[in-house]
Formats: structure tokens, C-alpha cells, sequence
């Protein structure tokens, strides 16, 4: 008896690979991905970068996300399992009635996935061997280091991989032995008779549903209008506007799966010349089956492909604003930040910013060159108060130049009774164009300055001069020499990188203590019982910002592919695996059509035109879908990505995204259309 139900699993296994090989390909690859992704944090990968780099948050970040990402899979296993079990049910029946025990049928069954599984995992490990690889260069070259090829297996990282998947396919296999135990004999008999959904209400329900479809991507584009004609100032209700449109956008797509085999079966029934023109009744017939059977099954998938499309476009385009927004961050090599402004001007305490220590930065300055970070030059910008009520800050115009020249900037000039503004690079050119006009001229202790004919800088100077405001002002020295003293910023450039324990040591600890030292009394006198070192000195070391933006994007890239990835391949497996059931249970009305005299190049024919409307409809709505995303966000964000990412670099990141899906869409078309015709084309004559 055990050597029958061995002989038969083992039957199975050779079938349920011919028969399910998109699958065993698609958990082929996701195994490939979270091998090579894992990878990264085994205790034998060498990752060989400069000191300046540490990825260990990289690899963290990576672990974990991937379990998670991974985890959505269990959707797909889950979904295929229940295909086989439907499409295995009279052949499990048939077992029955040969003597078999259905405990035993249900163990057979979940060996046999067992097997696939682990198939798949021992294929998936070898090829993410290759894809670790490609993970590797993308650091390496992020990091611009040396790229170079070293392929291992990594034990620690098999073992993980074998786990986390086994697991999976043991939650699932668990639950079929109990589905199997449970189903009846007669429902194994009558499964193919069986569908997810049929008419049951009436006509005036279901064309009301496709009207309420309609009328939800209406809203969803009325809300895009809404946000062409609204003032961008970034606020929550513009991301209000897009949420809703994005809902509305969800809920008219499976209003209109819900109805729209009725729709078309109205459709088909008004257009008879068109349903008896060659072989579109037979076709029509096909299409409006499956759509019926289910449509909510359809809609989810379409949805999927909105999450795939907006998954690889957003994280590219994301990762792009982290690089670009470094620059703005961080030009010098070390900031370090005097945020007294932020914490007693924003209270309108005069007495206590009557009273403010001047930060001596020569202390610092010496450490760093005693320390290997010989500073190539430096400046310490000492800002005032032009307005307590506005909040207006001013620096000196030769600190304003020297900021210049450390950056390669030109020179500015002020005439003595002149001045001039440097914006923050996010702020709208509309923006600095008002408060030109209405600030032209600005009075200060009794005398008028008017604004200099180059009214406002835009180049990156950093953004620590900033504090309550997108704007600071430029002043002759003399000027802010009968102003209030507010802060002291201290900016340098280096010769050399500062080796990141080295900059990560000079941050945490050696900049605070030396401002605890230097200023006790202040510290005293503010702290009470909490410590304000922090909230009033804050450093950027751009060695350490490098880093950190460099974990951020490439965690955004990787993940966000891969994410894209998944979600992709999920709704297209499905799809493949929903067209080659219907292909190995309908043959037999292919067969007729052979018999009838329809020559095989026509059921070719038949056989595209049903693949690509049942595959084109779910991602032509996610296209739509995703087109209206985009849009708004950029929209919103107009400005922001101009500046950070750049509207060609945008374009070009929507390109990608979108060439990816396809070239990932059109694999599995293909070999659903061939094997579709293997399928088929078995009794054909």
C-alpha cells in the first residue's frame, strides 16, 4: 500500500510540475531574490567598502523587510494550492472509490507540495547566488567602490531560506490535510460544475453597480482636477485629495468586475452580427465565463498591479530625492548647528536671548587637525535678529562669502545701504518672488535699506542656516554689528573622509561634552532637570550623511523592487495558472471547434485573443490607476522634484519602472500563450 501512494506522489510531483511549471518558476525566483537579499546579512558575507561606509543598518534593514515582503507569498501558495485541490478533486474522488482513505489522499496531496516546494528552494538558492552578486555591485557601486565578483553559498543563509519557506509551505499543506479530510464525495464529483459566482440578482443591481463604477472613477479623476487648480502648500489635505482619489479609484474597480460580464453579455446579446461573425461567439463565450466566475478575483489582481506599478516607480523616485536632497543637507564636510533660535526665539524669551553664550568653535578646529581631519578651511557664521515678531534672521556679508567660496560659489556685492535674501532650495520661485515685491525695503534701527538688484540666492549653502523660515537675510557687517546676537554656526570643509567610528565618535560624544564644558553655567542654568545640550548644538558630518542616505536609498531600491516584484509576479502567476486550469479542463470545446473544421491556425488565434484580453484588462486599469497617482504626486510635489530629483531623472525613473513590469508581464504571457497551446493542441486533429 505505502509503495502505491509513493508511486502515485511521485506520478503527481512529474504532473504537478508540467502542469504548474509558472509556478514553480515564480517561487523559484521569489526564493532566488530573498536568498540573495538575505545574504547580505550573513556572518560570512565580507561586504569590502572604505571606513567611511558602515552598511550594517543596510543589512538589518534588508533581513527583516525581506521576511516581511516575503511573507505576502503565502497569498500565492495558498491561492495555487486551492487551484489543485479544485482541479484534483475527481481524480481524489476517483481514489476514494478505489479504497482509499481520504487521510491518506490529503497526505499524499500535502507531500507532493512538499516536494515542489523544496524543488523550487534548491533551484531558487542556486540562482540567488548569481543575484547576491548583482546586490553586492549596486552597494559597491553606490558606495563607488571596486566592483568584484565572488560567488558562495552561504550555509547560514540556506538554512534561514529553507525555514522561512518550509514554514510556509507547511501552514498551507497543514490546512489542505484538514479542507481534504473534510470534503464530501459528492462534492469532489460535482467540483467542476461548481463556479465563485453567478447571477443571482437583477438586472437593475448590476447596472447600477457599473453606473456606481463609473461614477467612483469619475470622482477619482474630478479630485486629480482639484489638485491642478489648488495652491500647493503641502499640506494634509492635499494628500487628502490623493488618498481619495486612490480609494475611489480601488472601489470603481471592483464595482465595475462585478458587472461587467452582465454588461457584456447585454453588450453581446444587442451586437448579433458581431457575435456570429467567425468564431466570436465562441470567444465571447470564453471571456465573459471567466470574468463571471471571478470577479473579484480579477479586481484584486488589477489592484495588485497598481501596487507593483506604484511600488517600482515611488521607491526610484524616492531614492533619487534622498541623493539629490543630500547636496542641500550637507555641502560642507562637517555643520555643526547653533539651534538657539529655534528654542528661545520661537518663545519670544528676549531676556534669555539677551544672554547667550558665543560659541568659540577654535577648540573644534584644533581637535579635528590633531585628529587626522585636517581642515582644508572653515567659518563660523554668527547670525542676529532683525525682527523678534517675524523672526527674521541676518548674517554678515563677508560670512555669507566666505560660505560662497567654500562651496566655489562667486562673490556677492552689497552697496552700504543695500541688502539681499538666500532661500532655501525648496522654496517656490513664486514664493521668493512675492516677498521680494513686498519686502523691498527693510528698516532697521530707524534707517531704510533697499534690496540689491540680485534680490535672492538660491545656491545650496546649507540647510542649517535656516531656522523658522525658508529665508535669511544678507547684510553688510557694520549692520549687524547693532544687532542682537542670536547663534553661531560652525561649517568646515576636510582633506581627507573622516573614518565613519571616527565621525560617528565626534558626533555622539566629543561635540556635546566639549559644549557642556565650555558653557556650564548656560547648561546649568537652562537644563534643570533635562539635559538641552542636544536641542541646541546639533552636528552633520557629511561622511556619516553619505552613509545614512546611501542605506536609505538602497534599502528603497532593493526593497522596492522586490516588493514590485512579488506583487507583480503573484497577480501574474494567478493569471497564468486561472488560463492553463481553464486550457487542461475546456479542451474538450476545442476539440470541438477542430472537429467543426477551424483550422488550427485560427484556435491559435482564439487562444491569443482570450490570453491577451483576459491579461491586458487587469493592467491597462492599473496602468490608469497608476498614471492618476503619479500625476497628482507629482503635482504636489512639482517643485521638490524639480529641485532634488529632476524632471528628466523623474521621467526616466517612470520609464524604468514601467519597462520592468512589462518585460516581467510579457514572460509570462508568452509562456502562458505556449503552454496554453500545449495544453490544447493534445486531441487537436
Amino acid at each position: 500500500m505505502l509503495e502505491m501512494y509513493a508511486q502515485l506522489a511521485k506520478t503527481n510531483i512529474r504532473k504537478a510540475i508540467k502542469d504548474y511549471l509558472i509556478y514553480f518558476i515564480t517561487i523559484t525566483i521569489c526564493v532566488s531574490l530573498f536568498y540573495a537579499i538575505t545574504s547580505l546579512s550573513s556572518s560570512s558575507y565580507e561586504l569590502i567598502t572604505e571606513e567611511s561606509y558602515n552598511f550594517r543598518n543596510l543589512k538589518l534593514i534588508l533581513q527583516y523587510s525581506t521576511y516581511v515582503i516575503t511573507a505576502i507569498l503565502i497569498l500565492l501558495v495558498a491561492y495555487v494550492n486551492k487551484y489543485m485541490i479544485g482541479r484534483r478533486k475527481r481524480e481524489f474522488a476517483t481514489y476514494v472509490l478505489l479504497g482509499a482513505e481520504q487521510n491518506s489522499i490529503s497526505m499524499m496531496f500535502f507531500i507532493e507540495t512538499i516536494v515542489v516546494g523544496v524543488l523550487a528552494i534548491i533551484a531558487g538558492i542556486f540562482v540567488g547566488t548569481l543575484f547576491s552578486q548583482v546586490i553586492t555591485a549596486m552597494v559597491l557601486i553606490s558606495a563607488k567602490q571596486e566592483v568584484v565578483f565572488s560567488i558562495k553559498l552561504y550555509l547560514d543563509t540556506v538554512a534561514i531560506t529553507f525555514i522561512f519557506f518550509i514554514s510556509m509551505f507547511c501552514i498551507i499543506g497543514l490546512y489542505n490535510i484538514i479542507v481534504l479530510r473534510k470534503i464530501k464525495l459528492i462534492d469532489m464529483l460535482n467540483a467542476h460544475k461548481q463556479v465563485e459566482f453567478q447571477f443571482k440578482r437583477s438586472k437593475k443591481v448590476y447596472i447600477s453597480i457599473f453606473v456606481v463604477s463609473i461614477i467612483m472613477y469619475i470622482i477619482s479623476g474630478s479630485y486629480t482636477v482639484k489638485l491642478i487648480n489648488s495652491e500647493i502648500d503641502y499640506s494634509v489635505k492635499l494628500l487628502i485629495y490623493i488618498g481619495i482619489s486612490l480609494i475611489t479609484f480601488i472601489i470603481g474597480t471592483y464595482a465595475l468586475f462585478y458587472s461587467i460580464s452582465y454588461i457584456m453579455i447585454c453588450i453581446k446579446n444587442k451586437w448579433v452580427n458581431f457575435k456570429y461573425e467567425g468564431t466570436n461567439l465562441f470567444l465571447i463565450g470564453s471571456i465573459v465565463s471567466k470574468v463571471k466566475t471571478a470577479p473579484i478575483l480579477m479586481a484584486t489582481i488589477s489592484i495588485t498591479f497598481l501596487g507593483a506599478m506604484i511600488s517600482f516607480i515611488m521607491t526610484l523616485v524616492m531614492s533619487q530625492w534622498a541623493m539629490g536632497y543630500l547636496d542641500m543637507r550637507v555641502p560642507y564636510d562637517i555643520d555643526i548647528r547653533n539651534n538657539y533660535s529655534t528654542n528661545f526665539l520661537a518663545k519670544s524669551n528676549i531676556d534669555d536671548i539677551k544672554v547667550l553664550p558665543k560659541l568659540d568653535y577654535s577648540e573644534i578646529v584644533e581637535y579635528l587637525n590633531n585628529n587626522g581631519a585636517v581642515i582644508e578651511s572653515y567659518c563660523q557664521v554668527e547670525k542676529y535678529i532683525i525682527s523678534y515678531d517675524e523672526s527674521t534672521l541676518a548674517i554678515k556679508l563677508s560670512d555669507f562669502n566666505k560660505l560662497r567660496a567654500m562651496l566655489g560659489y562667486n562673490e556677492i556685492e552689497l552697496k552700504n545701504n543695500e541688502f539681499t535674501t538666500q532661500w532655501h532650495n525648496a522654496a517656490s520661485d513664486e514664493v521668493v518672488n512675492d516677498y521680494v515685491v513686498k519686502n523691498s525695503n527693510l528698516n532697521i534701527n530707524g534707517i531704510t535699506y533697499n534690496i540689491s538688484q540680485d534680490s535672492s540666492y538660491k545656491d545650496s549653502i546649507g540647510e542649517g542656516f535656516y531656522s523658522n523660515s525658508d529665508n535669511i537675510i544678507i547684510l553688510p557687517d557694520r549692520v549687524c554689528d547693532n544687532l542682537d546676537f542670536i547663534e553661531t554656526n560652525f561649517v568646515a570643509n576636510i582633506e581627507n573622509k573622516m573614518k565613519y567610528e571616527q565621525a560617528n565618535e565626534f558626533r555622539q560624544n566629543y561635540i556635546y561634552e566639549w559644549f557642556r564644558n565650555n558653557n556650564s553655567k548656560f547648561v546649568t542654568k537652562y537644563s534643570n532637570e533635562n539635559d538641552i545640550t542636544d536641542s541646541v548644538i546639533d552636528i552633520r558630518i557629511k561622511s556619516l550623511e553619505i552613509n545614512n542616505i546611501l542605506t536609505t536609498t538602497l534599502a528603497m531600491r532593493i526593497l522596492g523592487v522586490y516588493l514590485g516584484i512579488v506583487l507583480l509576479m503573484i497577480s501574474l502567476t494567478i493569471l497564468s495558472l486561472s488560463q492553463l486550469t481553464e486550457s487542461i479542463e475546456h479542451k474538450d470545446r476545442f476539440n470541438v471547434l477542430g472537429k467543426l473544421g477551424v483550422e488550427e491556425a485560427q484556435i491559435n488565434k482564439i487562444i491569443l485573443k482570450q490570453i491577451s484580453i483576459y491579461f491586458i484588462v487587469p493592467i491597462a486599469i492599473a496602468m490608469i490607476g497608476a498614471a492618476i497617482f503619479i500625476y497628482n504626486y507629482y503635482i504636489i510635489y512639482n517643485d521638490i522634484i524639480t529641485i532634488f530629483v529632476g524632471n528628466i531623472e523623474f521621467i526616466l525613473s517612470i520609464i524604468f519602472g514601467v519597462a520592468l513590469m512589462l518585460v516581467i508581464y510579457m514572460c509570462y504571457f508568452i509562456g502562458t500563450y505556449y503552454t496554453f497551446k500545449r495544453n490544447i493542441n493534445i486531441n487537436l486533429p
